[in-house]
């Protein structure tokens, strides 16, 4: 989470959609809540990384729009609250290989030892809490209520994202541009599902990636038509 008082926003960074490009770009606008200043850990302890201030540093980056309302609740009332989803299909396979890359994640051991992405869905959806670094399993959970219902004011879309956040952009009144595109490292992600997988999205995590409509911005999400043979692996995605 971001939020700019001279700019009078708040930035949800939901995990795997382009936050980091999009923290870059927003970061010279905002400021630190002070209330966050007194709470922060020290970044080191005897000269060592503190664990607590990576717990800290992880709540405060993926803080949800329900908690925020519930500490700042004058600037969430009044400031223009935003944040980004994602194709849902696109988003697991991106959240897998994420997982998959980062060793040193709590979850890295368990998850490298299952046999490929049919096992891994089917564990995140069985588990209460699969991600870690206050990343939440649904993407809405980001930006909804204790009803599930919207509490912010814009939803874009990673699949049209520049176009998205030069709306926010224009909204604030900021001049900013997203960082360069990165290469992925892995094939398109209509290749990792088959029918089961396909289905399993579908019924568990599209219905609520729709349910993240506002009026400015309508989220048709529908399933992952069957990759071509070619598929290439060398997919641009933002960061």
């Amino acid at each position: 989470m971001l939020i700019s008082y001279t700019h009078r926003f708040i930035f949800f960074h939901v995990a795997k959609v382009a936050g980091i490009s999009m923290r870059k770009a927003l970061k010279p606008y905002t400021q630190e809540p002070e209330i966050f200043k007194i709470r922060r850990p020290p970044q080191q302890v005897n000269g060592r990384p503190n664990p607590m201030y990576t717990v800290w540093d992880s709540a405060l980056t993926h803080a949800t729009a329900h908690e925020t309302r519930n500490v700042l609740p004058e600037p969430f009332a009044t400031f223009y609250k935003f944040a980004f989803v994602r194709n849902p299909w696109d988003w697991h396979v991106s959240m897998y290989h994420f997982l998959l890359k980062e060793t040193d994640n709590p979850r890295y051991q368990e998850i490298s030892a299952m046999s490929g992405f049919e096992e891994y869905l089917e564990w995140v959806i069985a588990t209460k809490k699969p991600y870690p670094k206050g990343a939440t399993k649904l993407q809405s959970a980001m930006l909804t209520d204790e009803t599930g219902q919207l509490i912010v004011d814009f939803v874009g879309r990673y699949e049209q994202l520049t176009t998205d956040f030069g709306h926010v952009c224009q909204h604030v009144q900021i001049d900013a541009s997203l960082p360069h595109l990165n290469q992925s490292r892995h094939r398109d992600y209509r290749t990792y599902y088959n029918d089961h997988t396909r289905n399993l999205v579908a019924t568990i995590f599209s219905p609520i990636s729709n349910s993240l409509a506002t009026p400015s911005m309508a989220l048709p999400l529908e399933l992952p038509a069957k990759a071509p043979e070619d598929a290439s692996s060398n997919n641009c995605v933002w960061i």
